[in-house]
């Protein structure tokens, strides 16, 4: 506490003491809110006692410091019954008072009157004496007109104007959520003066958040070769791509199917491993001990040389559209499934085991052998769902310096790794295929105007644009007017639009189902979660779970959304009288 101030209240003890008697506590009225009954309770900064007394007597068990010796003097004068329940103590030398151990805090009207330089140990000192899932209550001036520049009032105390967004950020940092706000006027009825009164709660333990979790493992966890960017980057693709392959489990827990991960590191790391020049993925291919590579590379290139003169990077689109659509040779399945296989390992015995171990909280993932599923908490993957996309950006630039820091001995750059881990399977085959459904079909209309299309005019539009997922998938491909699908280009269309279009968008979907129906099923289990019916709900289905990744990719990545302009319509609907 500022020495200032502190000074004050100690020499006009009596004279405050006796002001803040003579009126409500301001904080009393959320006790019931903040704190579960009967919970122990400390009062940091009791004062007069009031809010102490307030506590006792709702039935709480309370506790509470003050630093003026004076203030306590005068607080067990007019409430007796704090006797054994008042000591000394100020912010941030707390220490452990009546042996720590709190549900709950009262902190009113307290921290404004902590330098800066000592507000980070004051917060800290608060966590240190709170149990997990215990709550904090903390009061601070909103409004002060009585204030000078250099933050002290006419009596020289400090009233530092901190604010509650300030505040929120430092003690959500130290692992408290905020879960409550209010704004009150003065209880002294001062002019000028108003308050804001903060609820916040720890979380369990108080453990790191979820996103220091994700950055202390990628910048702390050693790290002997790229599988924990792999790792976290499937994890956070599918879950904004893929959300629905996850199952929630009791205990606060949530299942990713670890087949799934596979199929995305074979993806990321055949652009690699099919590259004219050998780029190491583990400090041991790096140093030229190919004794030691990578647990899967020699599987994995077994696999790409059945597609090695099929285009660029080794033939990765060609593959790619081969397996998702189920026309993969029987041999060549199986040597898909041996890569998988040995990718799944590699999974297991890597990242999923050693992710987390140089944090203070420990391994973050867990593997089930019955399920086949890599288990992490809720909160974790909550935060890889709000903030997939940029954690994948900053993965991808982290594997790639990892890779140069590798291949010294190759003298690679970590410019000439990056095309690598952004190549995905072109879009050109996969919409060469569904324009021959389209076309095969009969007269094709366009999904957005109505208007028939003819075999130059017909587009094949990406509903959710390829430069945002890179998804080919059958249920993104819908007929479109060339114009039209220009105008649209990277945008997502809007809501109303979307609803308005329903009809049309679900029938392309029924001609391309029923022509690929093995790849259209297995591309709708990505939005599904599972794989859809032969009933007619399945479209249904389908178009909900769209409508909402549509939804969710405009409000996560600020997308802008897109309806034909009329003056495009109306030439479209010219051409074709």
């Amino acid at each position: 506490m500022d020495a200032e101030t502190a000074e004050f209240y100690e020499r006009n003890a009596a004279e405050l003491a006796a002001r803040y008697e003579s009126a409500a506590s301001p904080v009393e009225r959320y006790y019931p809110l903040a704190f579960p009954s009967g919970a122990r309770i400390l009062d940091v900064g009791a004062g007069s006692g009031r809010d102490l007394a307030a506590l006792l007597q709702a039935g709480y068990d309370g506790y509470g410091v003050e630093p003026s010796s004076r203030l306590r003097d005068a607080a067990l004068a007019a409430h007796p019954e704090l006797t054994t329940r008042l000591t000394g103590g100020a912010l941030p030398a707390l220490g452990t008072p009546f042996g720590g151990c709190f549900g709950g805090i009262v902190c009113c009207a307290v921290l404004m009157h902590v330098p800066e330089s000592e507000l980070f140990d004051a917060a800290l000192a608060l966590r240190r004496v709170l149990d997990p899932h215990g709550r904090l209550l903390m009061s601070i001036p909103a409004s002060r007109t009585d204030v000078g520049q250099n933050h002290r009032d006419n009596n020289g105390r400090l009233f530092h104007p901190y604010l509650p967004e300030e505040l929120q950020l430092l003690f959500e940092r130290l692992g408290f959520q905020l879960i409550g706000r209010w704004d009150t006027e003065d209880v002294l009825r001062r002019g000028g003066t108003s308050w804001v009164t903060l609820l916040f709660e720890l979380r369990s333990g108080g453990q790191t958040r979820a996103i220091d979790q994700i950055e202390g493992i990628l910048n702390r966890d050693r790290k002997v070769a790229t599988y924990k960017f792999a790792l976290f980057r499937a994890l956070a693709e599918i879950s904004t791509q893929e959300p629905r392959v996850t199952r929630w489990l009791p205990g606060g827990r949530v299942a990713v199917p670890i087949d799934c991960i596979a199929r995305r590191w074979l993806r990321y790391y055949w652009p690699i491993i099919a590259n004219d020049r050998f780029v190491p993925q583990s400090l041991a291919e790096g140093a030229g001990n190919l004794q030691q590579p990578v647990a899967f590379r020699a599987p994995l290139q077994a696999l790409i040389q059945q597609f090695a003169d099929q285009g660029t990077h080794g033939g990765l689109t060609a593959w790619h559209l081969d397996s998702t659509s189920g026309r993969l040779p029987a041999a060549i399945v199986a040597l898909e499934m041996q890569a998988l296989r040995s990718i799944a390992r590699a999974i297991r015995s890597g990242p999923v085991t050693y992710a987390g171990g140089s944090l203070e909280s420990g391994r973050v993932f867990e593997y089930d052998a019955k399920t086949k599923a890599v288990l992490m908490s809720a909160v974790l993957w909550r935060e890889l769902s709000l903030l997939g996309h940029w954690i994948v950006d900053a993965v991808i630039v982290r594997w790639a310096a990892l890779t140069e820091r590798f291949a010294q001995r190759q003298g690679l750059h970590s410019g000439d790794v990056l095309p690598l881990l952004l190549a995905k399977p072109e879009p050109e085959r996969a919409t060469a295929q569904a324009r021959a459904v389209f076309l095969a079909a009969g007269p094709a209309h366009c999904v957005w105007s109505g208007r028939q299309l003819c075999e130059r005019s017909l587009a094949v539009d990406h509903l959710i644009p390829f430069a945002l997922w890179g998804n080919n998938d059958l249920w993104n491909l819908v007929p479109a007017h060339a114009a039209i699908n220009c105008q649209k280009s990277d945008k997502l269309p809007a809501g109303a639009l979307l609803v308005e279009r329903r009809d049309h968008i679900v029938d392309s979907w029924s001609l391309l189902r029923d022509a690929m129906p093995e790849a259209f099923d297995g591309h709708a289990m990505h939005l599904l979660g599972s794989k859809p019916g032969r009933e007619g709900h399945w479209r249904s289905e389908l178009f909900a779970r769209l409508r909402e990744a549509v939804e969710v990719t405009a409000l996560q990545r600020g997308v802008e959304r897109w309806t034909p302009k009329v003056e495009v319509a109306q030439a479209v609907s010219i051409a074709h009288r």
